[in-house]
């Protein structure tokens, strides 16, 4: 197999809890985010946002660990240091055959579920900041996504341009908005806009949907939301084809993050059917296919997808939107093993194939020179 080195589509942080009790604007910080040991009488370390809003800590730094129950008692100071030190990351990464990195959030996905907007907006500006100096020491290596409050779309197309500014790359935003906002309505063609007109990515990651939650005190209902997760993306992309957001914003790019890429040819074929049977009896405008704005301005990031791997040559698109990734520092992570997984899991992809979806689709896309 050809040698080169991964460029890593969605690796994350592990911040440290300072990030909100210290940089928070002082209004909020007697109610900042926290890392509390033994919440809820559950053992083990969680972040906390308030009663309702928490996450285990252990599965942030899980790479390279055995999963298991003990290990569910852990804290922060068992975690790689890579997760909030730049010269530490920058030696994983060579440990891992990683040249670059995507830096996207740990807790701050906890942050999505916050319902106070002004609240949530603070919490964001003081992560973007603090990625911000992180993105800095390498600003070559590494491509920080900030994260987009949208209770305000206006609100949230202004951080998006002030991420820009202070180096960031692109931005996260809920993976499926309120019920009764969706991101067809105008009220967001201003994030839209900013996005396109700075060539700023806008990701859809896994968990941040505005009501998600993985609830442990039932097992099963925790197994089903893991798993359907997916569906969350799969019908925001399909509300933004539809309502014409690409058609508008042709310019515009939408990352779906860990969702895995399997599932993309069959919903392609799906809504080009769909739309080539009714679109005479309900007419919406639109001049092209679904499948041609999925290839023309929506990218995937994928780990441990096997199918995907077998099935991604019947989109039209996989070769060039699809980009394998390493999920540093957490529990899916294939640190400190990446290149044995590369070698394993695309043994048999051409090639040209291989180095696209490893490495030169997420150069394109973030334009990181290598």
């Amino acid at each position: 197999m050809e040698s080169y080195k991964i460029i890593d589509a969605d690796a994350h942080m592990c911040e440290p809890p300072q990030v909100w009790t210290e940089r928070l604007e002082r209004r909020f910080r007697d109610r900042a985010p926290r890392i509390v040991r033994n919440f809820a009488g559950q053992k083990g370390e969680f972040f906390v946002v308030d009663r309702h809003n928490n996450m285990r800590v252990a599965g942030v730094f899980a790479a390279g660990q055995t999963f298991d129950e003990k290990f569910l008692e852990s804290g922060l100071d068992s975690a790689l240091p890579g997760g909030w030190d730049p010269a530490a990351r920058l030696k994983d990464m060579e440990i891992d055959g990683v040249e670059c990195a995507v830096l996207y959030t740990t807790f701050g996905f906890a942050l999505f579920r916050i319902e106070e907007p002004e609240f949530q907006q603070a919490c964001f500006r003081a992560y973007n900041d603090w990625l911000a100096e992180f993105v800095n020491y390498a600003p070559d290596r590494f491509a920080g996504l900030g994260l987009i409050s949208l209770y305000d779309p206006d609100e949230g197309a202004k951080e998006l341009a002030r991420c820009r500014k202070i180096g960031l790359k692109g931005g996260l935003i809920w993976a499926s908005p309120p019920a009764e906002r969706p991101y067809h309505l105008p009220l967001y063609d201003s994030l839209w806009a900013v996005a396109q007109d700075n060539e700023m990515p806008l990701s859809l990651h896994l968990g941040t949907a505005k009501h998600d939650s993985l609830a442990e005190t039932d097992r099963a209902l925790f197994y089903t939301r893991a798993v359907a997760r997916t569906l969350d993306v799969q019908n925001t992309i399909l509300s933004m084809i539809f309502g014409g957001v690409f058609e508008r914003f042709p310019g515009l790019k939408i990352v779906s993050a860990e969702n895995d890429i399997g599932w993309v040819p069959f919903l392609m074929e799906r809504a080009d059917k769909y739309y080539r049977r009714w679109k005479q009896g309900y007419s919406i405008s639109l001049s092209l296919k679904p499948s041609e704005y999925f290839a023309r301005q929506v990218y995937a990031t994928f780990i441990d997808d096997p199918e995907g791997i077998r099935t991604y040559t019947h989109f039209s698109a996989g070769r060039t939107n699809f980009m394998w990734s390493t999920d540093y520092p957490h529990q899916a992570a294939t640190w400190p093993h990446s290149r044995e997984v590369v070698e394993r899991d695309f043994q048999n992809v051409p090639p040209e194939d291989r180095r696209r979806l490893i490495r030169e689709n997420a150069a394109h896309l973030y334009g990181f020179t290598v």
